[in-house]
């Protein structure tokens, strides 16, 4: 299934014990609630700043496959992103370059989660990580379950601290982006 019924909202609040409008929030702003395009594939944002870095801890320099990938391969963020199903083509051309780096470099579905987190969420792979994500809404949300649990952002959620959620669960950048502020947004929305 790809789409989230109320009761995988619940059951998902019960496991972080917070509130349902809180997950929803969340969902709201990473993927505009649904993680899933028209054609049935995830969404994705595909990081090509990720993207070098997970090259070089496989011993691939970037620097030798940048001519020709400005638009996948770059030491700094930068907003190179197309969006919906053109991302799809940034991570085949990725793909030629190193498949499992390219997956990793991912932010996948409903909860826009990078595919770096793969392991340490308990996936055996990325390769898992990504076949999970393919397969619905729900796997989507145990991931993001997990992934808030992992690094501790469950007393955020709990406290309806966006900022703090925002910061850990999005990064530095949060604050340009507005996550925090688009979030709490969401949240009154749902409550």
């Amino acid at each position: 299934m790809k789409t989230l019924t109320e009761n995988d909202y619940k059951e998902a609040a019960a496991m972080l014990k917070c509130e349902v409008a809180a997950v929803k929030a969340v969902a709201e702003v990473e993927s505009l609630g649904s993680g899933f395009l028209s054609d049935g594939s995830p969404k994705i944002l595909f990081e090509g700043h990720i993207f070098w870095r997970e090259l070089q801890k496989k011993g691939i320099v970037p620097q030798e496959h940048t001519e020709g990938n400005n638009d996948i391969l770059f030491k700094s963020w930068k907003r190179k992103y197309k969006g919906g199903i053109a991302e799809y083509s940034r991570l085949e051309k990725a793909c030629k370059i190193d498949e499992e780096a390219a997956l990793r470099s991912c932010s996948w579905g409903t909860f826009q989660i990078l595919g770096k987190w793969a392991e340490d969420l308990g996936y055996n792979d990325v390769f898992d990580f990504v076949f999970s994500i393919r397969t619905g809404a729900k796997e989507n949300l145990m991931a993001f379950v997990q992934f808030v649990k992992l690094n501790r952002l469950d007393d955020n959620l709990r406290a309806l601290d966006w900022r703090g959620f925002a910061r850990g669960y999005n990064g530095p950048g949060y604050k340009a982006n507005k996550y925090d502020t688009k979030m709490a947004a969401a949240y009154q929305k749902y409550k």
